[in-house]
């Protein structure tokens, strides 16, 4: 049952990629972002008065704020990335976060990698390096590396696999002073009223669009809904790293077949081998 709900999961957030691509055709990051924060805040609010909840704002208030600040950035930098670039040349890129994460737990609190680990760190690098690549010859692999360094697409999303790999643990530290219904509370109201204030005019002028595009900007909520509250079972069923390995590999192989079938992107062999490459390196990173 774990596992199923673990696919289950893994295939609303690659559904969430595309309906987030398409609605980027129609409004703007920010406006997603305020809209996905106000459908948070409804659940949150939901769950907060039907249910028990604990804070103490004294522990809380200074990464609860860091995070809330980590998290605006990280998502304007993901659609942005979307926006810009193809649906199959992106989201692979999210393979980058376990990646860092391990370096970062190497670092910041000696969890010694394994063998196994530093081959699926060597699988990520290299898989990306033939994603980006014009052909499969050597030296087009190598010189990939040129081409990801001059591509602002690529940039964001390393960033934001910089910033998701820091996020669990800020998430684990505030959870040790708050639930997770007021957590995920004020950090959906939080992240609601940065943007409002750094936007306001920006979505003044998009009012128009959310009427009449509607229907794809509810479907993209209830889509993003639908996959956080599978992930939230699916961690409760399964491991963690069996959850990521299936959530990242989906999603990269989602956003070939989407890429492909929505927006008529390219399928070559750099990107097919690219994926796979990448994919074992998730699994390699997370299970061993």
């Amino acid at each position: 049952m774990g596992l199923i709900i673990c696919v289950a999961s893994a295939f609303c957030w690659s559904c969430f990629d595309l309906a987030r691509k398409l609605s980027l055709k129609k409004i703007s990051p920010e406006s997603i972002l305020i809209i996905f924060s106000l459908f948070q805040i409804l659940i949150f609010s939901f769950w907060l008065f039907f249910f028990d909840f604990s804070f103490q704002l004294k522990d809380y208030f200074f990464v609860g704020i860091l995070l809330i600040l980590i998290n605006v950035i990280s998502a304007l930098f993901f659609l942005n990335s979307l926006k810009i670039s193809e649906l199959s040349m992106t989201i692979p890129l999210l393979s980058f976060t376990p990646l860092f994460s391990a370096i970062f737990s190497y670092f910041l609190i000696d969890e010694k990698l394994k063998i196994f680990q530093y081959l699926g760190v060597f699988f990520i690098i290299f898989g990306t390096m033939i994603l980006y690549s014009k052909s499969l010859k050597i030296s087009e692999i190598f010189r990939s590396i040129t081409v990801l360094g001059n591509n602002t697409a690529a940039k964001y999303m390393l960033s934001v696999s910089v910033m998701w790999s820091i996020t669990p643990i800020l998430d684990k530290i505030c959870l040790q002073s708050a639930s997770i219904n007021i957590h995920g509370l004020i950090q959906a109201f939080g992240m609601l009223i940065f943007l409002i204030f750094m936007h306001k005019k920006k979505i003044k002028k998009e009012i128009f669009v959310f009427r009449k595009e509607y229907k794809l900007i509810l479907i993209t909520m209830l889509i993003g809904v639908g996959a956080t509250i599978l992930q939230f079972l699916a961690i409760l069923t399964s491991f963690v790293s069996i959850m990521e390995s299936v959530k990242r590999t989906m999603g990269q192989f989602g956003s070939l077949y989407f890429g492909r079938f929505f927006f008529n992107e390219t399928i070559n062999s750099q990107k097919v081998l690219g994926i796979v490459l990448l994919s074992f390196g998730i699994f390699f990173i997370l299970n061993y």
